[in-house]
Formats: structure tokens, sequence, C-alpha cells
């Protein structure tokens, strides 16, 4: 266990506390930020003054990851609050595989497993909305895994609302679980077909029933629910294209599937060379192996239907397939031998990695990361600047959208590619009597200002 987590905090060290973040990430923290500092509300989060965040998300996730921010502004809170999702699900992940009565001195393998899928460490510190909806997910799993054993009602109803919340924190995407029963009928045949209707039922009826009484006594929400529908889920089907395959994000699956499948392969490998290959594929547990798979392929080939696929939507999926292989590899771990040699080098080697991480964490602390040289630039710029000054940038900078975050998040500056303002941010020197240069950054941004200001 000390390995695994050791391992985990190695490899999200270049980008866990240094400074800069993924796009979207940056985008969700500006957003929790300006919820602690109440500038929107729950139902109509905001961005920046000149460009609202709209219809994009669900706004659950914003309101749990304001929380932090009313002790600290810095990036680094989304950072943690991110790290911290995962240590929830890790958690998350252990009590699925106690209800699945794997031994608990195995679990190690399920978590090296998980976090050795190279876009699991990525997304960690990425602030992703689906981290926090990774923890509705295993929740809803583990309260349907409940139910079969006792309170089987009450379980049933909190595994609705576990996939309400996913929903209210990234909508459709979360909402996969809903096939679980059918899939544990179908593969582990544990209940009766009559039971599992009524299981999907249940779970069902309590998923839509916060959906409708929010939709019928709170107008905002049903307000940003219809926008959300327009403008999201409709949009995202008929005319958004970010990738030029349906197939996309099954190849991107199996391509981060590679190293788990990998060291799966290689315990297995073992096994049959020390004639120890005795679980058979009609086993309890390779039969819940084989569930989680079908979980995580319902996770996977519904976004298929959309043009607009990104890598991370599935991020929510690979705890499910990290148990399911490590259930098909718990009998081959209990049989092989590896001797004490083994044994000591393995202690050495975590004490080793866990020297590792705090070193290494330690190095890349304060650091930027992400975005180097733009963020070099805006610290160049910003004190310059007031709080909600606005900005004017030019054509050239209208795609650079982390630019916009970045400004607001750090000092409450807005840009505006409409209108002229005092400012000027451009990447090209401009010819503009009406402007003259003020400051250039380090690297490529040029600030102007106006050479008779008007206020």
């Amino acid at each position: 266990m000390l390995f695994a987590v050791g391992l985990f905090f190695v490899l999200i060290s270049p980008a866990f506390l240094s400074d800069g973040m993924f796009m979207d990430g940056l985008y969700y923290a500006t957003i929790s930020k300006n919820l602690a500092e109440h500038f929107g509300t729950f139902w109509a989060p905001e961005f920046t003054e000149t460009n609202p965040w709209g219809y994009g998300h669900p706004p659950l996730a914003f309101l749990f990851q304001s929380i932090p921010f009313h002790i600290s502004k810095s990036l680094l809170v989304a950072k943690i609050y991110s790290v911290c999702t995962y240590l929830c699900c890790g958690l998350l992940m252990y009590w699925i595989c106690c209800e699945l009565d794997m031994k608990r001195h195995h679990f190690w393998f399920v978590l090296v497993l998980w976090i050795t899928i190279p876009l699991v460490s990525w997304g960690a510190t990425n602030n992703l909305l689906e981290n926090t909806m990774a923890v509705f997910v295993l929740l809803s799993v583990i309260f349907y895994l409940k139910s079969l054993k006792s309170r089987r009602f009450l379980m049933l109803a909190c595994a609705g609302l576990m996939l309400f919340l996913a929903f209210l924190t990234k909508g459709f995407t979360g909402i996969y679980p809903l096939a679980f029963p059918a899939i544990c009928w179908l593969f582990v045949r544990n209940t009766t077909f009559k039971d599992m209707v009524i299981d999907t039922f249940v779970i069902l009826l309590f998923m839509t029933l916060p959906f409708v009484l929010i939709w019928f006594f709170n107008p905002a929400a049903q307000h940003f629910f219809k926008k959300y529908f327009t403008f999201q889920i409709v949009r995202s089907i008929q005319s958004v294209q970010t990738v030029d395959s349906r197939f996309y994000i099954v190849f991107r699956f199996f391509r981060e599937m590679i190293l788990p499948i990998v060291i799966v392969g290689s315990i297995l490998l073992i096994a049959v060379r020390q004639k120890v290959f005795k679980d058979s594929l009609s086993s309890t547990r390779n039969r819940w192996a084989l569930a989680f798979l079908f979980l995580t392929l319902a996770g996977v080939l519904p976004i298929m239907i959309s043009l607009k696929q990104s890598s991370f939507y599935i991020l929510t999926v690979f705890p499910l397939i990290s148990i399911g292989l490590g259930l098909f590899a718990e009998s081959f771990l209990e049989n092989i031998s590896l001797g004490l040699k083994f044994k000591t080098v393995c202690r050495v080697l975590t004490i080793c990695v866990i020297i590792a991480a705090i070193g290494a964490n330690v190095f890349f602390a304060g650091k930027i990361g992400r975005d180097k040289e733009l963020l070099t630039d805006i610290y160049a710029i910003l004190p310059e600047m007031e709080e909600h000054d606005v900005i004017t940038i030019n054509n050239d900078l209208i795609v650079n959208y982390s630019a916009g975050a970045y400004f607001y998040f750090l000092k409450k500056v807005s840009l505006d590619p409409y209108n002229h303002h005092e400012y000027l941010l451009c990447t090209q020197p401009v010819d503009d009597p009406n402007y003259e240069l003020y400051r250039k950054a380090p690297n490529n941004l040029l600030l102007y200002r106006q050479t008779s200001p008007e206020k």
C-alpha cells in the first residue's frame, strides 16, 4: 500500500505543487473561486466579467470546490482538491473490493493498476469534473453491492441519488452505473430477472425524482437545465466535432490500458510457469471481474454517440476496470511464489519510492510547470493592472483560452476581443496611433496603452 501511494505521488509530482493547469481545470477553478467570492450563483456560475460561463456543465463540482477557496485563493487549492478526490476514490475502491470479498492484502495491486494508467495520473492534478463525478459513480456501485446483502430498498435509493449527483456534476456521462444491475444479473447470476428489473427501476426512480422536484420548484434550475440541454447536449450530438472518428474514445481507452494489461499478463505468465493457474472462468471471482469489465464498457461506448470526445471523459471507468483486473489476478497473486529475496527487494523499493515522492514534490513546488511562457508573461503584466480592469485583445489571443482564465483567476482582470479599452494585449506589434507600447513581457505578450485613455 505504501508503495502504491508513494508511486502515485511520484507520478503526479511534476504537476502537483507547481504552477499552471490544463485549460478545462483552470476554467473550473476560476468558476469555483468566483462562487466562493459571491460572483455568480449555483445555477448561474460566472467565468469572467466579459465572458460569462453560460451553461457548459452542471454546477455541483463548482460548489464543492468553492468551499476550500474560502480558506485560500491560490491555484494550489484546486490541485489539492483534485488530488483529494482521487484519495476518496482510492478509499471507495477499497470498500468495493471488501464488498466483493477480495483479501485486503491484495488491494495494493488494484491501486497499482489504477495509478499506472497514464490518463489517471495526468487527471489527478488537472481539476477535471470527472474527478468529482468518479466519487459519486463509485458510491453508486457500492450502494448497489450493499443492496444485494441487506436494506435493499434504502441502498438502491442511495445508489439512485448518487447517480443524480453524478449527473449534477457532469451530465449523462456519469449515469452508466444504471446498467450495473442488468450486468450483474447477466454475468454474476446473483439475482433473479424480476429483482433485476425492480432494482433498476428503483435506482432510476431515485435518480430522476430529485431532478423532477427541482425542475418544478426551482425556476433558476429549470432555466439552467433548459439551456444546458439545448446548448450542451443537443449541440454536442448534432454539430460539435472534436475528433475524426466515433471510435476515438474506444481506441484511447485501450491505449491507456496497455500498461495495466501488461502487468496482469506478467502475473498470469508467472502463474502459468509455476503451474498455479487453477481459477476457472466460471468462478464467482471471475464472474465479478467480467461484470466490472462490462460496466466499464457501459461507461465508454455511449460516448461514441457524439463526435465531441476527449480522452478524460472516461476517467471514471478506470477505477472499475482496475477492480475487475484485480479480481481476475487475485487467485494468481495468492498462489505464485516470489521468494524472500523478492520481498526484500520490494521493501527497499517501497522506501525508495516514498523518499522519491517527497523529494520530487519538494523539488517541483513553486515552479511553473504547464504554460510556463504564458504565465511568466502574465506575471510581468499583472502589476500594471487593477482588479476588475478590462483589457482589449487582438484576434491572435482570442483562441488562447487559458490566458483569459489566468488573468481572471490571478487578479480578476477580464479580456475583451470586441470593445476598446485603456489597455490592449497582443502577441504581435500593432500599428495604431491610438495606442503606444506600454510593457513588453519576457516572451510573447505586448501590452499597449491608449495615448489618451478614455475615463
